[in-house]
């Protein structure tokens, strides 16, 4: 069963991915996250660039 999301928030801080599975975000972008992970990490989707998936830090969101 598909989860459901998490909600959607606004991007406070540019991460710019590392590895393979995580995603640019931007200020002012917008992103659905979709699962949070006890590490910090969060799996979302970046709504402002295209619907791209992947992981970013949870502190870049608020």
């Amino acid at each position: 069963t598909p989860t459901k999301p998490l909600g959607t928030y606004n991007v406070v801080a540019t991460y710019t991915p590392a590895l393979a599975d995580e995603i640019e975000i931007g200020l002012g972008d917008s992103v659905t996250i979709l699962q949070e992970f006890d590490d910090g990490w969060c799996m979302g989707v970046n709504n402002t660039r295209g619907g791209a998936k992947g992981v970013f830090p949870r502190h870049c969101v608020e």
